[in-house]
C-alpha cells in the first residue's frame, strides 16, 4: 500500500550507491544544479522536504522572542545575566553544530538501509549535491524534531533559565542555517563573507575532514580541524610520502 513518505527510485539508487562523504562532489552529480526528487508525494517534496532559505527565521524568530519574553518577566533576571545566559546559548549551539556535523554527519554509511537513508539524508546528499538551493537549509522534518529535542534538554538541565539560554541557541541555529546557505549562494564583499566562503567551500570541494564549523570556525580552531591552504598541501605531501613536506 503507498505511503505519503514513500521515496523516488532515483533516491533509492543513490541511497544504495553512496560510499560515504566525498571530498568533492561525484562526477556525475556536477554538471546538475539541483538534486533530485525526494518524496513521491509533491505535497510533502514542496513543504515538507525542502525549505525556501527565509523559512527557519518564519518559524524560529517567534519562538525566540516568546522565550526572551519568558525570562524578561521573571524578576531574577538581570540584564548582564540574560546577555550571559544568551550568548551561552549562542555558543552551545556552534559547539553542538561542530559536534554533530564531524562526528555523526560524517559517520561512515551502515548497511541496515533504514539508518544508511537517514544518514544519507542528514548529510549525505548535500555533499553530493552541495548547491541544491531546497536543501540548503533545514527542511521542517529535520529542524523541527531537531528544535524539541534541544529544548527538551534545556528544560531538563537548566530549570527557569532554560528558556533564556534556549533563545541564543536559536539565534545560534539561525546563523548557521543562514550562513550556510550565503555561503553557497552569495557573493561576497566584506572580508568575513569572502573568508567564510573560501572556508566551508573548502570543506566540499578539497577536503571533506576539515572546516567543520559553518556558523563561525571557532571550534574548528580549538580542535584543529582548521586547515589552511598551506597546511592541507603539506597533509597532501605527507599523505604520499613526500620527503620534502617534513
Amino acid at each position: 500500500m503507498p505511503s505519503l513518505l514513500d521515496t523516488t527510485e532515483e533516491w533509492k539508487e543513490a541511497v544504495a550507491a553512496w560510499d560515504g562523504i566525498p571530498d568533492r562532489p561525484p562526477s556525475a552529480y556536477r554538471s546538475r544544479s539541483r538534486g533530485f526528487k525526494v518524496l513521491e508525494s509533491d505535497f510533502l517534496e514542496r513543504y515538507i522536504g525542502t525549505s525556501h532559505w527565509v523559512m527557519p527565521g518564519v518559524w524560529f524568530i517567534p519562538l525566540i522572542g516568546l522565550c526572551l519574553f519568558d525570562a524578561a518577566a521573571r524578576p531574577e533576571v538581570t540584564w548582564p545575566l540574560a546577555a550571559l545566559g544568551w550568548l551561552a546559548g549562542v555558543l552551545t549551539w556552534t559547539l553542538v553544530e561542530y559536534l554533530l556535523h564531524r562526528w555523526l554527519f560524517h559517520i561512515p554509511p551502515v548497511r541496515q538501509p533504514l539508518i544508511r537513508e537517514v544518514q544519507y539524508m542528514m548529510h549525505g546528499y548535500h555533499h553530493d549535491f552541495p548547491d541544491d538551493p531546497g536543501r540548503l537549509v533545514a527542511p521542517p522534518i529535520l529542524s523541527w524534531p531537531l528544535a524539541v529535542v534541544v529544548g527538551a534538554l534545556h528544560w531538563l538541565a537548566l530549570g527557569p533559565w532554560w528558556t533564556l539560554v534556549f533563545a541564543g541557541t536559536l539565534t545560534g541555529y539561525l546563523a548557521y542555517d543562514w550562513m550556510h546557505y550565503y555561503t553557497h549562494h552569495a557573493v561576497p564583499r566584506s572580508r568575513f563573507g569572502k573568508f567564510m566562503r573560501r572556508f566551508h567551500l573548502e570543506h566540499h570541494y578539497r577536503t571533506a575532514n576539515s572546516q567543520f564549523g559553518l556558523s563561525s570556525p571557532l571550534w574548528d580552531l580549538v580542535f584543529r580541524s582548521f586547515w589552511t591552504t598551506r597546511a592541507f598541501e603539506r597533509g597532501r605531501e605527507r599523505a604520499v610520502g613526500d620527503p620534502s613536506a617534513d
